[in-house]
């Protein structure tokens, strides 16, 4: 595993828990409004993380009474080829798990369902399923077999039976209402929905710097709209 750094608590990454934050390095998205955007570069092969996985390991063995749940994010975890066995490793600590990604790699999302080595999936959807719109918020890197395989991800999390979310940072200058009602079409049958502020401080692309949010009274007339056939919808 190539990990970037560690946050040993955190009040926001999983719903109502006290999760210990592991940060891996490495993206096969180039997100634009990215406020890690340090964690984009895959490391070489030969580089090791030894000296990070053994703290992780110690810390969490020693069962800190304020931890309930480790959430692994990135960068973007599935491009880790041993993500699998980092799970594994983890799933004997006791801890509920949480795995955010962005959905580009539904086999090993599968892999990991099909294990029950998370007890939570948080998947982002950057735009409409339209490869110029998804390209203008995640990059050049997408391809329409990428947007393929994110869909199918979300198909895979909609059959399952882990608790799951799907999510989007709303950019008023990038997502219009028409923009957040595709998303919502493609979503049928979805638990949760979660709509999220965008954050322009830090940005990969720094023009995205001087764009920013819809009122809160505009995103509740947006979720008013948005299709009752997704369980639930949360704006944070």
């Amino acid at each position: 595993m190539k990990i970037a750094g560690i946050s040993k608590k955190s009040l926001t990454h999983y719903p109502g828990l006290v999760s210990f934050v592991i940060f891996t390095q490495g993206c096969n998205f180039r997100c634009n409004y990215c406020f890690n955007p340090e964690l984009a570069t895959i490391y070489s092969e030969d580089v090791t993380d030894e000296q990070k996985m053994s703290e992780i390991s110690g810390y969490l063995q020693n069962g800190h009474a304020e931890t309930d749940a480790v959430v692994v994010t990135g960068g973007e975890p599935t491009v880790q080829k041993d993500l699998v066995n980092f799970l594994i490793h983890l799933r004997k600590l006791d801890y509920q798990i949480k795995l955010e990604s962005n959905g580009s790699n539904p086999k090993m999302i599968s892999q990991i369902i099909d294990l029950g080595l998370v007890d939570y999936i948080a998947v982002d959807i950057k735009a409409p399923f339209e490869i110029d719109k998804y390209k203008e918020i995640a990059g050049d890197n997408i391809t329409v077999p990428i947007m393929a395989n994110i869909n199918k991800t979300i198909r895979i999390l909609t059959h399952s039976k882990v608790d799951y979310e799907v999510r989007t940072t709303i950019i008023k200058e990038k997502h219009s209402f028409h923009d957040i009602m595709d998303i919502c079409n493609t979503l049928i049958g979805c638990k949760r929905f979660c709509l999220q502020k965008f954050n322009s401080e830090v940005v990969f692309d720094e023009k995205f710097s001087s764009y920013g949010n819809y009122s809160e009274e505009q995103m509740a007339r947006m979720i008013r709209g948005i299709n009752p056939e997704i369980e639930e919808v949360i704006f944070r």
